[in-house]
């Protein structure tokens, strides 16, 4: 009975200094999950060793009560969220398409005809930039020529702009001003056609052909002109004038 006490008193003695030795090393570093050569997984406790997990154990997160391991089983490394890939930089073309959309988004919704003018005036600016230094030099002698009263030289010039770029509406609009001033208004309204074809929200060709079709008398088509000049520049009040004025005189007054 005497020995059974002493070996008793023995064990606890041992089992109090490891708890003790365990506790010390926990202060230095933290207990630990890990797995051996054959897979298995284990608890290891500084001071006291390595211990056997059960199979499928894991952890739920410190403070879990339902986390038998408190947290200390592996998890798997935080992946960091991919940063988002930055956007390609816009291109001339695009950067300008987003500048004359919100352009006419503002010659839409001005709120008088002093407005619409100003707006108007900084989309005729970038229409005459034909993107080609060759052809905008072109087009400033051709101006010249025209401002200077040299009609032929002006078209001739013109001529050659249009065979260079002949996606260019701005060119088809000043070779159809320089022809109407010559006399030659069936020529004129071709080319503001095309103008208008190419760019349908150039409301300059098409105010400038309804006044051209009204002089030589086809009301019907100038009156078609201005109301599609009209409906992207609604507060133009000149364009605003003709169309009321053309539609007594085509269509009548309502009854």
């Amino acid at each position: 009975m005497v020995g059974a006490m002493r070996r008793l008193v023995a064990l606890l003695t041992i089992l109090t200094g490891l708890a003790a030795g365990a506790a010390r090393a926990q202060q230095d570093e933290p207990p630990s999950v890990g797995t051996d050569e054959n897979g298995g997984t284990f608890l290891f406790i500084p001071g006291v060793g390595k211990i056997p997990l059960p199979p499928g154990a894991r952890g739920f997160g410190p403070g879990d009560p339902s986390d038998p391991l408190g947290g200390l089983a592996p998890r798997a490394p935080d992946r960091k969220l991919a940063k988002p890939r930055p956007e390609p930089p816009k291109s001339p073309e695009e950067r300008r398409s987003e500048e004359m959309s919100r352009l006419f988004g503002r010659l839409a919704a001005a709120e008088d005809d002093r407005e619409a003018q100003a707006v108007s005036a900084a989309i005729l600016a970038r229409w005459s930039r034909s993107g080609s230094d060759t052809v905008d030099l072109l087009a400033a002698r051709a101006l010249a020529a025209e401002v200077a009263g040299a009609p032929g030289l002006s078209k001739a010039l013109l001529d050659y702009i249009v065979a260079l770029a002949p996606n260019w509406p701005e060119g088809f609009v000043r070779r159809a001003r320089v022809m109407a001033s010559e006399g030659d208004a069936a020529a004129a309204l071709a080319d503001l056609e095309t103008a208008a074809r190419l760019e349908p929200k150039r409301f300059d060709a098409l105010e400038a052909l309804g006044s051209l079709a009204e002089k030589t008398g086809d009301k019907k088509r100038a009156l078609s002109a201005y109301r599609k000049a009209l409906d992207i520049a609604p507060r133009n009040d000149a364009l605003r004038k003709n169309e009321e004025r053309l539609r007594l005189e085509v269509e009548g007054r309502d009854i």
